[in-house]
């Protein structure tokens, strides 16, 4: 075997240029696919963390006669599987200063967000139990919001003016958080937007609230919970299961890096059908050199065997090239980007695989038909 290596390493480096041309078209095709399914895997972990950050991993329990106070906070909170409950309203509303307006999303919040939201304090403090207990006009805003209103993100002091009910009403800012992990707001930009938090009593005033968020247990079943809060509350309520909206949303990024990954497919296709061309060239360019093994005894399958271990060759170099480099871009962009992206062992294998399915499934027909030839045939072209 280390012979027939050794002879068909020298049989592809008399051509050079030709082999390094197939090479590179298989390592773009290997390097594309890999690349998709690392940026992948670093989206769905990043949109996942993401909403984790901002509380999408729990339920949030509606009441449709507003019937839900502290003694119902109390019971489900009580629920197996529930980490923490606490009064929420997210509604999308206008932020003003002055001249300036953007859209935000508005939270009102209690005391206990800190244990539902995950926040990390920049400036200034949260909201506490007496801002809730005196229904005080304060909020906390996101470092992106303080940015885009005032141009800097330490506005604590500062008031901010809130689309209301139909009003407008002036909130004093108390804190700064950071926007989120920082990822979907890098990548979206504008289309992402802005959190102000406020006390759910500054917009309730009633004793009673709608809505209650449930943050659970990272392996608690979502349906049970739900099953349960119904059956304590009663009819009229209604639960809303956002790690179920999580789980969509991951499938539909599933679908988008299937089409990707079906695109980079094509281009390993057609670097096997490369593969296939030139090997029918060497074929044509070495009839005589078959025709004298042949005449000396060599066996068809010897001669098949030696073309077919060319195509499998430059298969695996071109692959090799590819691990090389997704490898190289996936750690530069995690450097760059301060993220994990990396091509994974799993992926690795799975492409040498690949490389030898392909070196074998395009180099079968050239070899075949290389063994094929006859002696004399051979001798005289």
């Amino acid at each position: 075997m280390y012979s027939k290596l050794k002879f068909t390493a020298k049989c592809l480096m008399e051509n050079r240029l030709r082999f390094f041309l197939t090479v590179l078209s298989i390592t773009v095709a290997v390097a594309s696919v890999l690349l998709i399914g690392a940026v992948s895997r670093f989206g769905v972990s990043a949109v996942w963390a993401e909403l984790d950050s901002l509380g999408m991993n729990g339920l949030i329990v509606t009441s449709e006669n507003g019937s839900l106070g502290n003694k119902e906070v109390d019971t489900l909170g009580s629920i197996n599987g529930v980490d923490k409950a606490a009064p929420v309203t997210v509604d999308a509303s206008k932020v003003f200063v002055g001249s300036e307006e953007t859209n935000a999303m508005i939270w009102g919040i209690d005391e206990n967000a800190e244990d539902v939201v995950s926040f990390e304090l920049l400036y200034g403090r949260f909201i506490d139990k007496g801002d809730i207990a005196a229904n005080k006009k304060v909020c906390m805003v996101d470092q992106s919001l303080a940015v885009e209103l005032y141009g800097h993100e330490n506005i604590v002091g500062r008031s901010v003016d809130l689309l209301c009910s139909g009003a407008i009403q002036s909130f004093s800012v108390v804190g700064v958080v950071k926007t989120g992990k920082g990822i979907m707001q890098s990548l979206m930009g504008n289309y992402f937007p802005a959190f102000l938090y406020a006390p759910y009593t500054a917009f309730h005033t009633s004793p009673d609230y709608t809505q209650v968020f449930l943050k659970t247990d990272g392996n608690a079943d979502s349906e049970a919970i739900g099953r349960s809060v119904k059956q304590k509350l009663g009819s009229g309520t209604t639960v809303a299961d956002l790690a179920g909206q999580k789980g969509a949303l991951e499938s539909m990024l599933g679908v988008v890096t299937n089409i990707l990954t079906v695109i980079g497919g094509i281009s390993l296709l057609v670097s096997g059908i490369s593969i296939m061309n030139i090997m029918l060239i060497s074929v044509g360019e070495r009839t005589k050199e078959i025709g004298i093994k042949r005449s000396i005894g060599a066996a068809g399958s010897d001669i098949m065997l030696d073309f077919l271990l060319e195509a499998v060759i430059i298969a695996l170099a071109g692959t090799a090239m590819g691990i090389a480099i997704a490898s190289a871009i996936a750690i530069a962009a995690s450097i760059i980007l301060h993220a994990h992206i990396s091509v994974t062992l799993s992926s690795m294998a799975l492409a040498v695989a690949a490389a030898l399915v392909l070196g074998i499934i395009f180099g079968i027909f050239p070899a075949y038909k290389a063994s094929r030839f006859k002696p004399v045939d051979a001798l005289r072209r």
